[in-house]
């Protein structure tokens, strides 16, 4: 019963671990708690009336007690001392503690081979569920991008494109962890081939055939990088000792699949931006020639001649879906103050690819009272943003005089829209070299450097939810020294934990428990380009993980039939 109600609480967080609500269930003062965090809370309790009910403690001494243990002490001393937002990097303290609470949970719940089974098969299910709702919210179903708004404010786009994200707050924390359950499931493929199950073959590979599509539709280009270093890791150990086996044929199917959905999810020219491009800054420009100066009558619609070239990297499509169309903003005479900023659209009669230039009549409204003025010449994407907001737009202008009767009505001005601000990943890199370099020993606190980047980057205005986009210079930046050695120690922990898995199983053949270090090694590889430990989501998985790995590791020598794990 106290081995059950362990598993309860396992099972419990396996599930729950993706559908995170952005509405919490309970608002405490200066924290709150959603329903994933209570899903912890409630699997902490399983395993306090675990205890209870067998009279005995839970195993505690694990090969990664000792460096996570000491990741948690230097977390809190680099947050009580932290420069700035120590309640915020107090917080981030806790969601490690709690994850460990999670490993450990883990690691006295997954006791058994079949336990093992049960928790990558949970996992393999739920993660079928999100790519299906990612799959959907990529179509438009419109029952689907309402149910999900119970999960993320909005969909995410980048350019035209929609990066599907599911039931994740953000794409790259799906990708994240649909390639932790990708890995998961190509270690149940090869256990279900080699107990001769055809019907469960044939699940797990449609399975995974949904989540690759999920993960290509995140537009996410670490998921890829991610899919790709699992199937190679899973086939050569496979191989290493069954040569030429019906195992290693499976996985180069699969890959053939993925590659096939690949290809047919966006356009060539898409997939080519996205993959040679860091960010958009470059897609989204435009030369303009316009006239000198201009003579309108008030308030009245006039047609005035343009020319202009796209000098950015995608086409200028006004039947798409959103459209791209030529517009406008009006300025007072002086200053940057708008008199106008929402002008007339007037779409393009074609689509304007890269370096084309088109010439047209374009509709412009005057302002409603004489005087002096400036036209500014601008595109919209209908909806999600103006060429003149993006970093290292040139804006064009031209003089215009308004003539006419003044309707009677007050002019009002307002103030220029934030223009935006994307650093890309090395901009971010650098920022948090310098945050090292300013404070080596104790950093700037956990997550602490989403908070100050701007000032170490150069940045005005910046967005409080970017992190580092590497996990490893997050902790550096973050805790210094201190925190930096002993989650190094914690890493090298796992990646023996990882090996003693592959060389125990090595002769053994493919089994789930591949896929378990499989998964490790997906977590270190995105762990290069993304940092995700502060999303409970991520580090609940990362958790989850890290027990399977301990659990297998331990059990694999003394478990009956350790082959079938």
């Amino acid at each position: 019963m106290a081995g059950t109600t362990l598993f309860a609480g396992v099972a419990l967080l396996t599930l729950v671990a993706p559908f995170e609500l952005t509405e919490p269930i309970v608002r405490l003062p200066r924290q709150s708690v959603s329903n994933l965090e209570a899903a912890v809370l409630c699997a902490f309790a399983c395993g306090a009336a675990a205890v209870i009910w067998s009279r005995r403690l839970p195993v505690w001494q694990t090969p990664l007690t000792a460096p996570w243990v000491a990741v948690l002490v230097a977390m809190f001393v680099a947050s009580a001392i932290a420069p700035a937002s120590r309640v915020n990097a107090l917080h981030m303290t806790g969601r490690l503690g709690a994850a460990f609470g999670v490993y450990l949970l883990t690691v006295n719940a997954v006791t058994t081979p079949a336990r093992v089974m049960s928790v990558l098969r949970l996992a393999l299910a739920t993660g079928v569920v999100v790519s299906v709702l990612a799959i959907l919210e990529y179509l438009g179903a419109r029952p689907v991008l309402t149910l999900l708004t119970a999960f993320r404010p909005a969909v995410t786009t980048v350019g035209s494109q929609i990066r599907a994200g599911g039931s994740l707050q953000y794409p790259t924390i799906a990708a994240m962890y649909l390639e932790v359950v990708f890995a998961f499931g190509l270690g149940l493929l090869l256990t279900e081939l080699d107990t001769a199950r055809p019907a469960r073959v044939a699940w797990v590979f449609m399975a995974l055939a949904v989540i690759a599509e999920a993960i290509t539709l995140t537009f996410t280009r670490a998921g890829l990088i991610t899919m790709t270093t699992s199937l190679l890791y899973v086939g050569t150990m496979r191989r290493r000792r069954r040569a030429g086996e019906a195992g290693a044929a499976l996985l180069a199917g699969l890959a053939v699949v993925i590659v096939l959905l690949f290809a047919g999810s966006r356009s060539p020219e898409s997939v080519w931006l996205r993959l040679t491009s860091e960010s958009q800054e470059s897609w989204y420009r435009a030369r303009f020639a316009a006239p000198p100066a201009l003579e309108l009558p008030t308030g009245r619609l006039t047609r005035v001649p343009i020319t202009v070239t796209n000098t950015g990297r995608l086409p200028w499509d006004s039947h798409a879906t959103p459209p791209m169309l030529i517009s406008y903003h009006w300025l007072g005479a002086d200053g940057d103050r708008f008199v106008a900023f929402e002008g007339a659209r007037t779409p393009f009669a074609a689509p304007v690819l890269p370096d084309a230039t088109v010439s047209m009549d374009m509709v412009v409204r005057a302002p409603r009272q004489p005087g002096r003025y400036r036209l500014e010449w601008d595109i919209v994407q209908e909806g999600r943003l103006w060429f003149s907001t993006e970093p290292g737009a040139v804006r064009a202008m031209s003089p215009a005089t308004i003539s006419g009767h003044a309707f009677d009505e007050p002019v009002l001005t307002m103030p220029p829209p934030r223009s935006t601000l994307r650093p890309g990943r090395l901009v971010l890199w650098r920022a948090a070299a310098r945050m090292f370099e300013a404070h080596p020993l104790v950093g700037v606190g956990p997550d602490n450097f989403r908070l100050t980047y701007g000032a170490y980057a150069g940045l005005f205005g910046t967005d409080e939810r970017t992190h580092s986009n590497n996990m490893y210079l997050e902790m550096l930046a973050g805790g210094g020294l201190l925190v930096a050695a002993p989650f190094g120690w914690l890493l090298w922990r796992s990646a023996l934990c990882a090996n003693r898995i592959a060389s125990i199983l090595d002769g053994l053949g493919g089994t789930a428990a591949l896929g378990v270090a499989a998964a490790l090694l997906a977590i270190a590889v995105h762990a290069s380009v993304d940092s995700f430990l502060s999303f409970a989501p991520t580090y609940v998985l990362f958790s989850l993980t890290l027990g399977c790995a301990v659990a297998c590791a331990n059990g694999a020598e003394r478990w009956p039939d350790a082959h079938r794990v």
